[in-house]
């Protein structure tokens, strides 16, 4: 029999599902960690930048990917405690035309992190082809020495595929990229180290908590506790590039040399939901 208590469950319910659960994890404990720094998103929009910078425009060429975007300010949202970026297209897709737009944000000046810290992050992924969202840092000392001497830590990033139950939809990359010339910034060696994982349950559907270790002597990175990669990094020519601080960045990409171009299949809007963001330090 229906009365208000079953009217009020229901209602409760469809808003969760609605919202993907997003409360569903709300706690800020790590036993053994300390909580040094946060962002719940629990706070109206225009606080947004005491806590990220923007990113704008086009890049040099396309962000260095060949990227189709341009990012704007305009592009987030924060909607019931969780940061929303979006990536929209106002007509045909088209490369650097204005046609989609996005955004993408930082955390340089404004939270930066050495060795012995650990992130933790509640995320839910776009999908589509063409679609490339990413959770990622780079070194502090990126704007002096340049790319990828600064070192470059993928916590996430997933290229999208058509339909939603394409394969690279459940598929999670996470790398590490640095200078195997460290010295020569400009006659730079680009080097990498990553895996790639594929999980059971959509990266669209649902949130996943994705997660760094920057220790002292490695770096790893984890979807729901399980290990995507791990690197030594106390031995070669790693240690100096990744031994120094980093900071964190958002974005939604479109297009660009790796994801490749949309499709008249590739659905807008897309949308990143990033419910929260946390770093601790034994």
């Amino acid at each position: 029999m229906f009365n208000d208590y079953n009217v009020n469950l229901l209602i409760g319910l469809s808003l969760c599902i609605l919202a993907s659960c997003k409360a569903a994890d709300d706690t800020t404990q790590l036993p053994g960690w300390n909580l040094v720094w946060q962002d719940e998103f629990d706070y109206p929009l225009p606080s947004l930048e005491k806590h990220w910078n923007f990113e704008m425009g086009y890049g040099n060429d396309g962000w260095g990917n060949n990227e189709w975007q341009e990012y704007t300010k305009e592009n987030v949202e924060i909607i019931e405690g969780s940061l929303v970026i979006t990536a929209r297209s106002s007509k045909k897709p088209g490369k650097r035309d204005g046609s989609i737009t996005s955004s993408r944000l930082t955390t340089l000046g404004k939270f930066q992190f050495e060795p012995g810290v650990r992130i933790i992050s509640r995320i839910k992924l776009p999908w589509g082809q063409g679609i490339w969202p990413a959770f990622w840092a780079l070194g502090s000392n990126h704007s002096s020495i340049g790319w990828p001497t600064c070192g470059e830590i993928d916590i996430l990033e997933m290229i999208g595929g058509n339909p939603i139950s394409n394969a690279k939809n459940y598929t999670i990359h996470s790398t590490a990229h640095w200078n195997d010339n460290y010295d020569s910034n400009r006659n730079y060696k680009h080097a990498q180290y990553g895996k790639h994982k594929v999980i059971e349950n959509s990266l669209s559907n649902e949130y996943h908590i994705f997660e760094l270790i920057y220790a002292n002597d490695y770096l790893e990175t984890k979807i729901d506790g399980d290990s995507i990669f791990k690197m030594d990094t106390n031995v070669g020519k790693v240690v100096k590039p990744f031994h120094n601080s980093f900071y964190l960045i958002l974005n939604v990409a479109v297009g660009g040399n790796w994801p490749g171009a949309p499709t008249p299949e590739t659905v807008f809007p897309q949308k990143m939901y990033i419910d929260y963001i946390r770093a601790y330090k034994r």
